[in-house]
């Protein structure tokens, strides 16, 4: 059999769901908390509704912000549908539904971009041809519940294989950037980051002395290089995985890095065998942990000491939920049979092709920035999308200004006149940020007077901890410079 061969045959075979089923469920919980975050801390009315200017991604400057009641629809919509995923209810179609919204409201604003965010994209992609609804289903729960034991559905191979090598990718490349002059040599940012922890309880002393940084810096980095290959590993995951939960709950607690740990914690399980989770129950109920000996035993004792009126009002709105749940009818099944055909019939047909495809983009786009002159901590081109993740502390100052070409009259312009906190920030240290908002203060002054304008920037920025450099071109005329993917020459270089 030749290698072609083996390699599609390897990637058909049959494995147990239990494991995709697992991630699923929690993944679609963690997708709710992720949506439900910006209708609690009001950040849908700060980062959407509130500003008058948004920086938009290369080729996305169409994508508008919808009317706040609209907008705040959006949210609830993928609240729900986080549901669904997790439930296992619709399941493509909820995926779908979330990827697109997902995809929208962080196409709306470059400056609350997130490596993590990124992630979440991708493994929703990958989800919508996955059939990770076969276990930890609604479905599925239902069927057990009527046949009297579970049912062991199977999956393909490959199904597990693209998200574990997803997630790989993560931590490889996380670790390939590190490899850096500033963090192996002066263990920068993390030393500066540290510095600010030193009331962390028991250990925080120590974020104070130098040695700290590069105690962490290191580590840092040789966890992310080999801690994906030695999850595969059996004799060594338990230890690996052990290094996960450690590495990211402190993190969690040192640097306000959101969701990130949380999804790569609960992701990383995806590393363990097929039937882990049926293993992990065996284990506990092997050694007694369910004192009832079954967990719907347990259940059933609980609920026989219920009042007997709440107990059939109870399982009658259930029952009605459930029914509701498991056929959709009218109002999801068509597209949901329609999308699952759609998906089984591209799979069977390109599935090979397109995972190949898939595998070599995700391995050769996070090296892009190879392709660009200089340090790209510096002028962040092909930083993006590149699992360069706590690489950089960059502060910036910038100002604006405006030349009316006929009058020879100077406007001096700052951010803060038209930007938030959040996307002054952002601004003041990325290139086409800066772009783009002087083309977005040209433009508005040339519709006021009908006169050609030039914008020039003023950018002062330290990368690291180091001096403050210039870091645009103070005498290039940014109205004439377009944005695109090639060298952005009008950034100075960082050194003198």
């Amino acid at each position: 059999m030749s290698l072609w061969n083996r390699y599609k045959s390897e990637l058909s075979e049959q494995s147990p769901a239990w494991s995709l089923g697992f991630f699923r469920f929690g993944f679609g919980i963690l997708l709710f908390f992720i949506s439900a975050r910006y209708l609690q801390y009001g950040w849908v009315q700060k980062y959407f509704i509130e500003p008058g200017f948004h920086f938009k991604h290369f080729g996305f400057s169409w994508i508008g912000v919808l009317p706040g009641p609209l907008l705040y629809s959006v949210f609830i919509i993928l609240c729900i549908a986080a549901l669904f995923i997790s439930l296992g209810v619709l399941y493509r179609t909820s995926v779908l539904v979330y990827w697109l919204g997902f995809s929208y409201f962080n196409l709306l604003d470059v400056s609350t971009y997130l490596n993590h965010y990124y992630l979440v994209f991708l493994l929703l992609f990958l989800l919508f041809w996955i059939p990770a609804d076969r276990c930890f289903s609604l479905s599925h729960f239902l069927e057990a519940y009527r046949n009297g034991r579970w049912s062991s559905p199977k999956i393909p191979n490959w199904s597990l294989w693209i998200l574990r090598f997803q997630l790989g990718c993560v931590y490889f490349f996380g670790g390939l950037a590190k490899l850096v002059p500033d963090w192996l040599f002066s263990a920068q940012p993390l030393r500066i980051w540290l510095v600010r922890n030193t009331d962390f309880p028991v250990i925080g002393g120590f974020f104070s002395y130098p040695i700290a940084g590069y105690v962490f810096s290191y580590a840092g980095l040789f966890f992310d290089l080999f801690v994906p290959f030695c999850l595969l590993k059996r004799n060594l995951r338990p230890w690996a995985y052990s290094s996960v939960l450690i590495f990211h709950i402190l993190t969690w607690k040192l640097f306000p890095i959101g969701m990130f740990p949380w999804i790569m914690i609960f992701s990383a399980l995806l590393f363990f065998p097929p039937d882990w989770p049926i293993k992990a129950r065996g284990f506990l109920k092997k050694r007694g942990i369910f004192p009832y000996g079954e967990l719907r035993n347990l259940f059933k004792t609980v609920w026989n000491k219920l009042p007997v009126t709440f107990r059939f009002l109870s399982a009658k709105i259930l029952l009605i939920l459930l029914d509701t749940l498991e056929k959709p009818n009218a109002w999801g099944r068509s597209l949901e049979t329609k999308l699952r055909e759609f998906s089984s019939s591209s799979v069977s047909r390109y599935g090979v092709w397109v995972v190949s495809l898939y595998v070599l983009i995700q391995i050769f786009f996070p090296l892009r920035h190879f392709l660009y002159p200089g340090n790209h901590l510096w002028t962040e081109q092909g930083f993006r999308f590149a699992w360069h993740i706590m690489l950089i502390q960059k502060n910036g100052i910038a100002s604006f200004q405006l030349v009316n070409s006929r009058t020879g009259e100077i406007q001096y312009v700052l951010p803060e006149s038209y930007l938030n906190e959040v996307q002054k920030t952002m601004m003041s240290t990325q290139p086409d940020l800066i772009l783009q908002f002087a083309h977005f203060l040209g433009e508005k002054e040339k519709k006021r007077t009908g006169d050609d304008i030039a914008v020039f920037a003023e950018v002062r920025v330290s990368l690291n901890g180091k001096k403050s450099l210039p870091f645009i071109d103070p005498n290039r005329d940014l109205m004439k410079v377009k944005e695109d993917f090639f060298h952005k020459d009008w950034i100075l270089p960082d050194s003198k």
